[in-house]
């Protein structure tokens, strides 16, 4: 762990050092310009500060979008003051595809066309092949399927032109995985299938592995394990020889599902096992929260629900913490998105407005002579640009309307997601605990008739008819004993919560016997099934609700189950 964090520091060091002399470099350029706006900007500098920045924020893409976003929007301008035109594609590029990861849809494909544009007219065929894919993962998560195959078989023939055999299997891979999105496994797996012959070729162990994992899923889907399994293993194997930790994770669960899936329990519990302490390794909480929720399934499985209980609530823990921290980052970038577009439509109007000021002293240096004529012009001119800002000002209102609309939706979308899974997990906790109660209910019977059984079996046969009517009248009024009932009762009181404190504040005097009674309405279970666990007959379960709603005290005419359902 030590060494994970000094490399860390060490990581974090070095895109320090890395990224002060670009910032310093386009400070220097700015201040320049301000102490003398005819100063030209030094178009090698400015297009190395500009390589600088987008690489930069392409290494923070995933780790820290705001920020990546601000420094690709600093490139992009920067390329535009420089005229600098593959800058301007690149940084657009960088831009689309951020926006892409962080579920923009229309202004990452807004920018992925621009930078598209760009690249037409650069005539740069790999790099718009690249941006064409990306184009097909933004239409497909638009649920626009179709368009999104075009991209993807364009930018497959793009490669093909340019015989780059990286490109190709890139492209096949992503067009096999459209098919399997789409349920058509037959061709997914004869894309994925050539796009492994060329990663193979290329010995791209990376790219290898990733296929690999790609085909194994389809396989799963199709209900193929053992073949899936095959494709599984030799993926794990490849991600270990590349060092790529993460695809180790997420090959090592693929294995624990299908081993989940096929009634292989403990070797699922164990490679999700290793999944979790690599992850753990790592830190990537991503990858540990995943493994804690398969952990909770295979646990479940096996019968071990106090251990699947523990896994759920690791799992349920960490979703919160992840949900919280995404949906933070997501606001910030969000917010450095709109604040950018502020203040780029801020300098639009500041530069018309001194772009008509520049005007207005030419016209006044025109002489007296032409005053008349210019200050109809001007007045003409100055009315014209009011009525123009006054529109775009109202066009910006409504923009910015719509997008804090937007805004509002996709939190209130997060918040039900959100409530819905709580809602699940409730569900969960609640069934767990009725299956304890009612497990306990019989394996307590079905231990004191083996012992019963046992010492009859050593009695005379007169003893033994003794014996075996007092086993026939154990069974009709066997009950819960005090330990086991505690059991429950913790549980139970995890999932309603101060059930028993308000039942007391309604009737100090109920019996133990008249609690549990209590306890099995409130799970809400048929009467069969509650007569069965108190160990009485129907009709003495009739008579014990009478007693208990008489007890609690309640009118004729109320319901009992609804007033405890309700407590």
């Amino acid at each position: 762990m030590s060494g994970i964090l000094r490399l860390l520091r060490l990581s974090s060091l070095t895109l320090f050092i890395t990224i002060i002399p670009c910032f310093v470099s386009i400070a220097a350029d700015a201040a320049r310009q301000k102490e003398n706006p005819a100063t030209e900007i030094n178009p090698a500098e400015g297009e190395n500060s500009i390589r600088q920045l987008n690489s930069l924020a392409n290494q923070l893409l995933y780790s820290q979008p705001d920020t990546a976003y601000l420094m690709a929007t600093r490139a992009l301008q920067y390329s535009v003051k420089l005229e600098y035109r593959q800058g301007q594609a690149e940084s657009h590029h960088l831009i689309g595809r951020l926006l892409y990861h962080q579920g923009v849809y229309n202004q990452a494909l807004h920018h992925l066309l621009q930078a598209e544009k760009g690249f037409k007219e650069l005539h740069n065929e790999e790099q718009l092949g690249e941006n064409l894919n990306y184009q097909g993962l933004v239409y497909y998560a638009a649920r626009q399927p179709e368009i999104a195959l075009q991209h993807h078989q364009e930018a497959l023939e793009l490669y093909q032109r340019q015989n780059n055999s990286k490109g190709i299997a890139y492209s096949y891979g992503c067009i096999g995985r459209l098919h399997e999105k789409r349920e058509q496994y037959e061709q997914a797996l004869e894309y994925q299938q050539k796009a492994l012959g060329l990663y193979e070729q290329l010995q791209d162990l990376q790219g290898t592995a990733t296929i690999l994992e790609n085909i194994g899923s389809i396989l799963e889907d199709k209900e193929a394990y053992e073949e899936a399994l095959g494709y599984f293993r030799r993926s794990v194997q490849l991600s270990k020889q590349a060092n790529d930790s993460l695809a180790l994770i997420v090959g090592l669960n693929n294995i624990g599902d299908v081993y989940r899936k096929t009634g292989r329990y403990p070797l699922a519990i164990q490679t999700t096992r290793e999944a979790l302490e690599l992850a753990t390794r790592l830190g990537d909480r991503y990858q540990i929260r995943s493994a804690h929720k398969d952990l909770s399934q295979e646990y479940s499985l096996t019968g071990n629900y106090k251990a699947a209980y523990e896994h759920l609530e690791k799992y349920r823990h960490l979703h919160d913490e992840l949900y919280n921290q995404e949906t933070s980052r997501q606001i910030t970038l969000l917010q450095s998105l709109f604040g950018v577009e502020q203040k780029t439509n801020e300098i639009r109007i500041l530069e018309k407005q001194q772009q008509l000021n520049n005007f207005i002293k030419v016209a006044l240096g025109g002489g007296l002579l032409l005053m008349a004529l210019l200050a109809f012009v001007i007045f003409s001119r100055q009315r014209l640009k009011i009525k123009q800002n006054k529109e775009l000002i109202d066009q910006q209102e409504q923009m910015y309307a719509a997008q804090r609309k937007l805004m509002e939706a996709e939190i209130e979308n997060t918040r039900l997601r959100e409530q819905q899974l709580q809602n699940e997990l409730d569900t969960q906790v609640k069934s767990l605990a009725a299956n304890t109660l009612h497990l306990i209910g019989k394996n307590q019977t079905l231990d004191d008739l083996k012992n019963g059984l046992k010492e009859a079996l050593q009695d005379d046969q007169k003893a033994q008819r003794r014996k075996f009517k007092s086993l026939i009248n154990q069974i009709d009024h066997s009950i819960v004993q005090d330990r086991d009932w505690n059991d429950f009762r913790e549980t139970f009181e995890q999932v309603h919560q101060d059930f028993f404190q308000k039942l007391r504040q309604h009737s100090p005097e109920l019996t133990s016997s008249e609690t549990r009674l209590a306890s099995l309405i409130k799970l809400n279970l048929p009467s069969k099934e509650v007569a069965a666990i108190l160990g009485i007959s129907q009709d003495s379960l009739r008579v014990a609700r009478y007693r208990l709603k008489k007890k609690l005290p309640l009118k004729q005419e109320d319901n009992l189950s609804n007033f405890i359902l309700n407590l």
